[in-house]
C-alpha cells in the first residue's frame, strides 16, 4: 500500500463553468467591451441601498471588493481567476447597476502609436 505522504493538496479549480457565471452571455449587455487596461472603481452605490445587492453573484461581490481601489480589467481577471470575457460581462452588469464606473479607458478603435509599440518591443527584447 502506497504512503499517503506523497499526496499534495491542490486547488480544485473553478466549480462553476464560466458560461454559468454569466448566464450564458458572451458579450456585455450594453454592447460596450472594456479594454484590458480600462481602469474601474466602485461607486458610492456599490454598498448603498439602491445598488440591488440581491442581483449580485459571489463573482460580482469579488469584483466589487477588488475595485475599491482603481484597478484594471486584466488585474481583476487575474485576481479572481476568471476568464477576461467573463469579467467583462460581469463588470458591464455592475456598471449598469451603478456599482462600478470606468475611470479611464482608451477610446474605441484608437490604435497605439508607433512610438509606443517600438518602446514595448524594445522592452521585450531587453528581457
Amino acid at each position: 500500500m502506497a504512503s499517503q505522504e506523497g499526496w499534495k493538496r491542490r486547488e480544485p479549480g473553478p466549480v462553476v463553468r464560466p458560461y454559468a457565471v454569466t448566464g450564458g452571455r458572451t458579450e456585455p449587455a450594453d454592447g460596450e467591451v472594456l479594454d484590458l487596461i480600462a481602469v474601474v472603481v466602485t461607486t458610492s452605490r456599490s454598498t448603498g441601498a439602491g445598488s440591488e445587492p440581491a442581483r449580485r453573484t459571489p463573482e460580482h461581490r469579488k469584483i466589487i471588493n477588488l475595485a475599491h481601489q482603481p484597478t484594471t480589467v486584466a488585474d481583476i481577471a487575474s485576481d479572481t481567476g476568471l476568464p477576461v470575457g467573463v469579467v467583462r460581462v460581469l463588470l458591464a452588469d455592475l456598471i449598469m447597476l451603478g456599482a462600478v464606473k470606468v475611470v479611464r479607458q482608451r477610446p474605441a478603435r484608437e490604435m497605439p502609436s508607433d512610438d509606443l509599440l517600438r518602446e514595448i518591443l524594445n522592452g521585450l527584447r531587453a528581457l
